[in-house]
């Protein structure tokens, strides 16, 4: 009965604490602008999921703070742990607001790591895997709390990429913990009911974090829930092989980008790309929930698998996850050389106008892209909005991101694109007005191309079948002829090319709009 009002209390609670800092951050401007360098989303969500799960964790903790002290703890260790998430609470908001440089933001897991070694929390002994145990000073433990929990947090703000990923990977832990704790053999009725508050708290939080997610961690989010995932595992009695089995293939991946990125002669805490595990499996075609529930499996499988094992099992269970970790890594390094047979010196140049990533994903990847060293040129200011450009200009980012493209991008000036179809607005889809806007184009990414000496040129508006193909080859071809350059003669069914490009565009999860592009195409479109 207790656990069940714990369950209740702590959603009811989430719940509401979430949808009120949603607004909150709307109001105050705490969001998280996309950008498709290493950012998915395509619009603006609000931060501060760290204020959300602050509120709803540490107030039903305190409704049950009776439970908290019936074992080995007292209010100063809760005390000393309520004081560290404050610290990175504050940190984290102040870095959701105000972007703080990393030397900054450090400061604040520092504190908070401190603040529980200053309330009392210590590793007396942990189990040895070969028989027995390992006893610790007060100083030793001191130093592996301290690791530990640095560890631990920046693990969950690395693996924040993804909608709901770090969320529900915590949530695991937290469940994995539970469960831990209410068996006969480890019964710690005061932890059990801090890590079920704690995994139902992330659950309330994960109903508007998953995919697509309507608020996000931030940085008071990412830290604060791996802080709290630390703690619980160290204050179980040292259960930290259990936490590591949990989290041990996100830890395993920050390893290997710090090592990684100081191979490569970088900062591993002030660099970003696009080389986390969760990022590649996104590259290799899984979309955002395939690869979050990928995690989410593995977090469970191990985790669960941790509950049953004795110590020298744990020990081989982390081996094995340390061995799947460098098979990954093996793996998508025979991938990265595969992807490149052909060196750029031996490849044609081409300069692609690109009008959406719907249509240029198929062309690029599957046409393209082996014998052509491509150059993206997004010129389309006969879309009717701004919102609607970016909109387009952030998926065609993410586009030449994913296959390493080198992209142009001409300024937004929709009142110039009006004037040259002044007269023609009532023309029909594929009629005159269609026809000056495919010239636009395509005398443009012609010029653009003499001017950077590419040889070849084409456009991706040859794949949609609502478009006149014959009309824009015949366009090419003319401009081809007066300017000295190459517009590609590719043969292929425009129906089946434009079949295989939306598949692949709803396989990667790309935005997919409702019509052509101007406002007189939306009004056409509305109409039917």
């Amino acid at each position: 009965m207790l656990y069940l009002v714990i369950i209740i209390l702590s959603l009811i609670l989430s719940i509401i604490f979430t949808l009120i800092v949603k607004k909150l951050a709307l109001k105050f401007n705490i969001i998280d602008q996309p950008d498709f360098n290493r950012k998915i989303h395509t619009k603006p969500i609000p931060l501060m999921g760290g204020l959300a799960i602050f509120l709803a964790f540490f107030i039903t903790l305190f409704f049950f703070r009776d439970y908290l002290v019936i074992g080995n703890l007292n209010y100063n260790h809760w005390l000393g742990f309520f004081i560290g998430a404050l610290f990175l609470l504050i940190g984290g908001l102040l870095d959701d607001k105000y972007n703080l440089p990393p030397k900054l933001q450090i400061i604040w897991p520092i504190l908070a790591a401190v603040s529980v070694i200053m309330g009392g929390v210590s590793i007396e002994k942990i189990s040895n895997p070969l028989g027995g145990f390992i006893n610790f000073s007060f100083g030793l433990s001191a130093i592996i709390i301290f690791l530990w929990l640095l560890g631990i947090t920046y693990t969950t703000k690395l693996l924040d990429g993804l909608d709901g990923l770090a969320t529900g990977v915590s949530a695991i832990g937290g469940l994995i913990i539970f469960l831990f704790t209410i068996s006969d053999k480890y019964f710690q009725p005061d932890i059990a009911v801090a890590s079920l508050i704690f995994s139902v708290v992330l659950i309330g939080f994960l109903i508007f974090n998953f995919n697509p997610a309507k608020i996000f961690l931030g940085e008071s989010g990412s830290l604060l829930i791996g802080y709290i995932l630390g703690v619980l595992a160290i204050i179980s009695g040292g259960k930290i092989a259990i936490a590591l089995l949990v989290i041990g293939l996100p830890a395993l991946d920050v390893l290997w980008t710090i090592i990684r990125r100081l191979i490569s002669g970088q900062n591993p805490f002030r660099s970003s790309d696009r080389k986390h595990l969760h990022h590649r499996l996104i590259d290799m075609g899984l979309n955002q929930k395939q690869a979050v529930l990928f995690f989410y499996g593995v977090s469970t499988f191990f985790g669960i698998s941790g509950l049953f094992l004795q110590s020298l099992g744990k020990f081989w269970a982390l081996l094995i996850l340390v061995i799947l970790m460098f098979g990954i890594i093996i793996f998508f390094n025979l991938v990265d050389r595969k992807k490149q047979p052909v060196k750029d010196n031996d490849k044609k140049s081409l300069l692609l106008h690109i009008c959406c990533a719907p249509c240029g994903a198929y062309l690029i990847s599957e046409k393209l892209l082996k014998d052509y060293n491509i150059t993206l040129y997004f010129y389309n200011s006969n879309i009717d909005t701004l919102d609607e450009y970016q909109k387009r200009l952030l998926w065609v980012k993410y586009l030449a991101d994913k296959y390493s493209l080198k992209l142009e991008v001409e300024p937004y000036q929709h009142d110039l694109w009006l004037e040259k179809v002044k007269g023609l607005e009532n023309e029909p889809e594929k009629g005159s007005r269609c026809f000056v806007c495919y010239y636009d184009r395509l005398i443009k990414t012609a010029l653009l191309a003499k001017k950077f000496n590419i040889t070849n040129f084409y456009t991706t508006l040859t794949v949609s079948p609502y478009k006149d193909l014959k009309k824009i080859k015949e366009y090419g071809q003319k401009i081809a002829q007066e300017n000295n350059i190459v517009f590609l003669d590719l043969d292929y069914d425009q129906k089946e090319l434009y079949k295989k490009s939306i598949d692949l565009a709803k396989e990667l999860g790309f935005y997919r709009q409702k019509y052509c592009a101007c406002e007189f195409s939306r009004l056409t479109n509305d109409k039917k």
